[in-house]
This record gives C-alpha cells, structure tokens and sequence, in this order.
C-alpha cells in the first residue's frame, strides 16, 4: 500500500513539474497575447515624425492666392488614442507676371511685326515665392487603433506673412481631418484636410489680416529608432 502512494506521488509531482516547464497551449496563446499587447503599446506611445505635401489657399486683405505647403511634424506624446503635435510648414506660391516686350518706340526689335505696342505673344514668368509660415501644438484623436485610423484634430498655431512694409504675424485656430493607414509598426501614410482662420495683424500698426487656410495634403509618418 506504501508502495503505491509512492509512485502515486512521483507521478503527480512529475505530472506538475512538466506542467510548470512546459505551459499548456492555453497559457502559451496567453502569453503570446500579453507580449503582442506590450509591445503594442510601446508602439503608440512612442514619438514619431511626419512629413506632409499638398496644395494650399489663402486670402490675404482680400487677395485670395494658391500655392504649396511643406510640413514638418513631431508627435510629442501619445495617449491610447490621443496624440500632441508640433507643426512646423510654409507655404510657397507662384507669381504670374506677363512679359510684354515693347515694339519699336521702346527699340523697334518686333516693330516690323506687330503693329501694336506689344508682343501679342506673351511669355508668363512664375516666381515661385514666400507666402505664409506657422508653428504651433495641436491635440489629434484618433477614432480607432487599427490599421485604418480616422482622426479629428484642432490646435492653435502661430502665423506670418510677408507685407509690402515687411512682415506680419497673428495668431490663428486650426481644425484637420484625414485617414492614417498604417503600413507597419514604424510607417504610415495619411491623407487629410485643413481649416485655418486667421486674425488682424498683431505685432506692429499696419492694418493687414489673414482671413483664413485651407490645404488639402498628404504625407508619411514613420518613428524613429532613438
């Protein structure tokens, strides 16, 4: 009878020894589970980058322009599925100036053939120049955590302008939307629209005002490995 609770008793603690170093499928899907969830959120909660590229309008004391806008971005913290940013971008636009060449009275080069005072066969020049710049935080949230990720934000950004007399500036609220579509744990790309309302000048007496931005762009996230 002592023989027998004997190996009874080798054979469960032999049982629970492999039980203990070697878990069950269970407790192996569990684990695989858990480090998948961590290293998820080391992923969200850290910083990344994003560069943005799209076409711009804006409206300058009644003369409304178009032109292109680079952005800079810098996700400075991540919360589940609330993020801060710091945007940095210009925006630059083209100058259409005709070039009329003058006839014979301004040195008669095309006085022979043309009997107007101009070339009929204007040349545009495009300058492409500096139209606005800003910097500022926005607070971006993100409707889902998957690979398709909708997101709302709004933020505050400083702005300037260039002016006849020099340079403009203001402060002025901002409001975005767009898609992100992640296509790894390090990379992602977006598509987004963006509202900016502008303000009166405010650092020094002239009377100029931004009236307002619109962009529709796109851009690249990734998140380096610092």
């Amino acid at each position: 009878m002592k023989k027998i609770l004997v190996v009874g008793l080798m054979l469960l603690g032999s049982k629970a020894l492999a039980q203990g170093w070697y878990p069950t499928g269970d407790e192996q899907v569990r684990s695989q589970m858990s480090s998948s969830m961590r290293a998820d959120d080391e992923f969200r909660g850290r910083s990344d980058l994003s560069l943005v590229s799209g076409i711009s309008g804006f409206e300058i004391d009644g003369v409304a322009r178009q032109g292109y806008n680079i952005d800079l971005r810098a996700t400075v913290e991540r919360i589940s599925r609330l993020r801060i940013e710091l945007n940095a971008g210009v925006v630059f636009y083209n100058s259409s100036v005709d070039s009329q060449t003058p006839s014979a009275e301004y040195g008669g080069y095309y006085g022979d053939t043309s009997p107007y005072g101009f070339n009929d066969y204007s040349a545009p020049r495009f300058d492409l120049r500096f139209g606005l710049g800003y910097f500022g935080p926005e607070a971006i949230y993100y409707f889902s955590d998957g690979k398709v990720r909708p997101y709302i934000g709004a933020g505050i950004e400083a702005v300037t302008w260039q002016m006849n007399q020099g340079f403009a500036a203001s402060l002025a609220p901002t409001a975005r939307g767009g898609v992100e579509v992640a296509v790894s744990r390090s990379f992602a790309g977006f598509v987004e629209a963006r509202y900016m309302a502008g303000f009166p000048n405010v650092i020094n007496g002239y009377s100029t005002s931004l009236r307002y931005v619109t962009s529709v762009a796109f851009g690249v996230s990734f998140a380096p490995q610092l």
